[in-house]
């Protein structure tokens, strides 16, 4: 099973349009919770965003934290994020179908011979 994160963050302030703040994605294990961690967790992204679009592989089960830094004197900010997982799976299988190949490969060289032998024997007839 392949699992991917696809996250996209549209940042703005009001009345000016596209602003920036910044971003950190964090991945905990399954006993963690996102405030505050008592371990340090795994840095997926640290950027500062206005516009962004992430893919991320997700490696393991666990509980992911997005956080949004807008401390100090910085106007407010509307922050859109939208966020999905998608998962994947592959399966290969390998046919092992020899006996059917080889009755297969049988019929067609009877087939050969029959149209073989019905062009030999094919009467011709003359045109009066």
């Amino acid at each position: 099973m392949n699992n991917e994160l696809r996250v996209n963050v549209t940042v703005s302030e009001p009345g000016v349009g596209l602003s920036n703040i910044h971003f950190q994605l964090l991945a905990m294990n399954n006993t963690q919770s996102c405030y505050p961690p008592p371990h340090p967790p795994t840095v997926l992204v640290d950027q500062t965003i206005s516009n962004k679009s992430f893919n991320i592989p997700l490696r393991e089960a666990g509980t992911y934290c997005f956080v949004f830094d807008n401390q100090g004197p910085q106007p407010s900010k509307t922050v859109n994020i939208s966020a999905r997982v998608l998962g994947s799976t592959e399966k290969v299988l390998i046919a092992r179908d020899g006996s059917a190949n080889t009755v297969g490969l049988g019929l067609g060289a009877l087939g050969l011979v029959v149209v073989i032998y019905g062009y030999s024997r094919k009467s011709t007839i003359p045109w009066e």
